[in-house]
C-alpha cells in the first residue's frame, strides 16, 4: 500500500470514529471532483451541489461497509454517480438514443479531447475551442458524459471507471467509443466551412 492510501486509509479510520475533522478533510478532498462528476451528470449547478451533499453524507454512513484498501474516491464515485442517474430518471429528462456497434474495434479516438499545451498566439483560439468542446460533451447523454468526464478529466483508468460506475468493463469501453464517435460528429457539423461547402448536396 503507498503512502499517500495509508494516510488515507488512516483519515477512513478517524472518520469511522466519529472525528468530525478527519470527516471534514475527507469531504473537502474530494468535494471538487465529485460534484465537477455530478454537475456533468445532471447539467444544473443547484442540484449538483445537493447530490454532491447526499452523497458524502451517503458515504459516511456507510463507512463501516468499505474496503479502505480499495480508494475511496472510486467508491465515493459510484455512490455520486447512482444519485445522478437516479435524479436524471426521476426528472425523465429526454436523453438520445446513438445507434454505434460497440463492437467496433476500429480504435477510433477523440483528437479533440487532448489537451495541448498552446503557444502564446494560440491561447485564445484553444480557450474558445475548450469552450465548444465543453458545449459538445454538454450535449451527449448523461452515462455519454460521465465516462468522459472520469477518463479525460478525473484521468481514471478504464479499470477504475468501471470500478466506480460498478459496470463490466467492456461496457465501460463501448460508451467510451460511443461517446467519442458522437463527439467527433457534433464537431464536425459544427464546424464552419467555406461559403458554399456542401450547398449542392441533397
Amino acid at each position: 500500500m503507498t503512502e499517500p492510501r495509508n494516510e488515507e486509509s488512516a483519515l477512513i479510520r478517524r472518520c469511522r470514529q466519529g472525528d468530525q475533522d478527519a470527516i471534514r478533510q475527507l469531504v473537502e478532498r474530494y468535494q471538487r471532483p465529485v460534484y465537477s462528476l455530478v454537475y456533468k451528470a445532471v447539467g444544473n449547478e443547484e442540484d449538483a451541489r445537493d447530490l454532491t451533499q447526499e452523497a458524502f453524507v451517503r458515504a459516511i454512513r456507510a463507512l463501516d461497509r468499505f474496503d479502505p484498501n480499495r480508494p475511496f474516491r472510486n467508491w465515493i464515485f459510484r455512490i455520486a454517480s447512482n444519485l445522478a442517474v437516479d435524479h436524471y430518471r426521476r426528472a425523465r429528462m429526454r436523453t438520445i438514443s446513438i445507434d454505434v456497434d460497440a463492437d467496433d474495434e476500429s480504435g477510433l479516438h477523440a483528437p479533440i479531447l487532448v489537451d495541448e499545451r498552446p503557444t502564446p498566439d494560440r491561447v485564445s483560439d484553444a480557450s474558445r475551442l475548450s469552450d465548444r468542446l465543453a458545449a459538445l460533451v454538454d450535449r451527449l447523454p448523461p452515462g455519454y458524459r460521465t465516462v468522459i468526464h472520469l477518463r479525460h478529466y478525473e484521468q481514471l483508468a478504464y479499470e477504475e471507471i468501471a470500478e466506480a460506475l460498478d459496470i463490466p468493463l467492456g461496457t465501460v469501453k463501448a460508451r467510451l467509443h460511443r461517446a467519442h464517435r458522437r463527439l467527433r460528429e457534433l464537431w464536425e457539423a459544427d464546424r464552419p466551412g467555406p461559403a458554399g461547402e456542401g450547398e449542392d448536396e441533397s
